[in-house]
């Protein structure tokens, strides 16, 4: 049953991540004609503040270098727990501990940068999947931040693209046609992205993505709900977004047909025995099998009816006086023993008593099993 349950986990897995990332491997998105509406200058500045919806405090800039991004962040952290830090100057520990938090913030930041060189990682399978791949000279840092989390993705070690995803809080339960509506009263009107959906009686079609011009940028918003239960906006420079396109076609000309997420949960060895579940063993240096994973030769039981004791004659030699190597042996019987009686059959379970042992004595690992 665990396996079975595997299999059609796997199954969904593959059929929920078709539906969220469309757009990126599964049908051609077909756009409604002409060309995107342009987005509000003013609000996609906003996107990209390095302080949250405030422009005024700084903004991220396309080719920006990793280190150039984690130290904007770590200074819009910093200002971020100066007010909480001021209100507990009063409290010298609480100051101390708020400090702690504040560092621990801007380390995991600084930790998150991975270049994406042909490790596989978390982020192959993860909200991200699609929007990079391996061996083109991408990299990605991730800060987490109050309505979203923001996703920096990196071309030749220079910043090309945004990707952020709003927290569940943000999106409050709304649809995504729903919340469509909301960015458009933000950004101005969008295109509307379709795709197109095989079905068994057929092909729907699905709305795949909103999307605006905004100057050499373009916007997206696209729908992650399916598998992670969000939505998500994703701002790039338009000219650098088509160099990593021509590149991902040369680098990985199979990939176009494939995401790393599906293949996962679709190639990965389907196994109903946890791999952590014989951690004590590895550690200890011993491997118990479970009942049924070991095999063993046959079962040899001796006969009553064939297996007799010889019956020494007068003539026999006394056996030598005994040696430190010499085996111990029966004294010599001077009469032959009693007749043994006829072999009566046995009941099933006598039987089942003397297969538990083989030719050797040694116990049948399978005795007292119940099946």
């Amino acid at each position: 049953m665990r396996t079975l349950g595997a299999v059609f986990l796997a199954l969904g897995l593959a059929a929920g991540v078709t539906a969220s990332a469309g757009s990126a491997w599964a049908a051609k998105p077909t756009k409604s004609g002409g060309t995107a509406p342009p987005a509000s200058a003013e609000e996609v500045n906003k996107l990209k503040a390095v302080r949250l919806g405030d422009p005024k405090a700084g903004t991220f800039k396309w080719g920006d270098s990793p280190d150039q991004v984690i130290g904007q962040v770590r200074t819009a952290i910093e200002k971020k727990y100066q007010p909480r830090i001021a209100d507990a100057s009063a409290d010298p520990g609480m100051q101390q501990r708020i400090r702690v938090e504040m560092n621990k913030e801007m380390d995991s930041v600084a930790k998150s940068l991975t270049k994406f060189e042909g490790q596989k990682s978390g982020w192959d399978v993860s909200i991200i999947g699609p929007e990079f791949q391996q061996n083109t000279g991408e990299a990605v840092v991730v800060a987490k931040e109050d309505i979203w989390t923001r996703y920096f993705f990196f071309f030749e070690n220079g910043l090309y693209k945004m990707f952020l995803a709003f927290n569940k809080d943000a999106i409050e339960g709304k649809t995504f046609a729903d919340f469509g509506k909301d960015m458009q009263s933000k950004f101005g009107k969008s295109r509307e992205v379709f795709r197109d959906e095989k079905m068994k009686n057929g092909v729907r079609r699905l709305l795949d993505h909103y999307e605006w011009n905004a100057g050499a940028d373009r916007l997206k918003l696209v729908d992650r709900s399916e598998f992670y239960g969000v939505y998500c906006l994703v701002l790039n420079d338009a000219k650098v977004n088509d160099r990593v396109i021509a590149k991902r076609k040369i680098v990985n000309p199979q990939r176009s047909n494939h995401d790393a997420l599906v293949e996962a949960a679709t190639q990965k060895e389907i196994n109903d025995r946890d791999a952590n579940d014989n951690i004590i063993d590895r550690i200890t240096g011993k491997d118990v099998k479970k009942p049924g994973e070991e095999r063993h030769g046959d079962i040899v039981v001796p006969s009553p009816s064939t297996t007799t004791t010889p019956t020494p004659t007068a003539t026999s030699t006394p056996a030598p006086k005994e040696t430190a190597a010499a085996p111990v042996t029966e004294p010599a019987r001077t009469e032959p023993p009693p007749a043994e009686p006829p072999a009566r059959k046995e009941p099933a379970a006598s039987k089942t008593s003397k297969a538990s042992k083989n030719s050797k004595g040694k116990k049948n690992p399978l005795e007292g099993l119940d099946l």
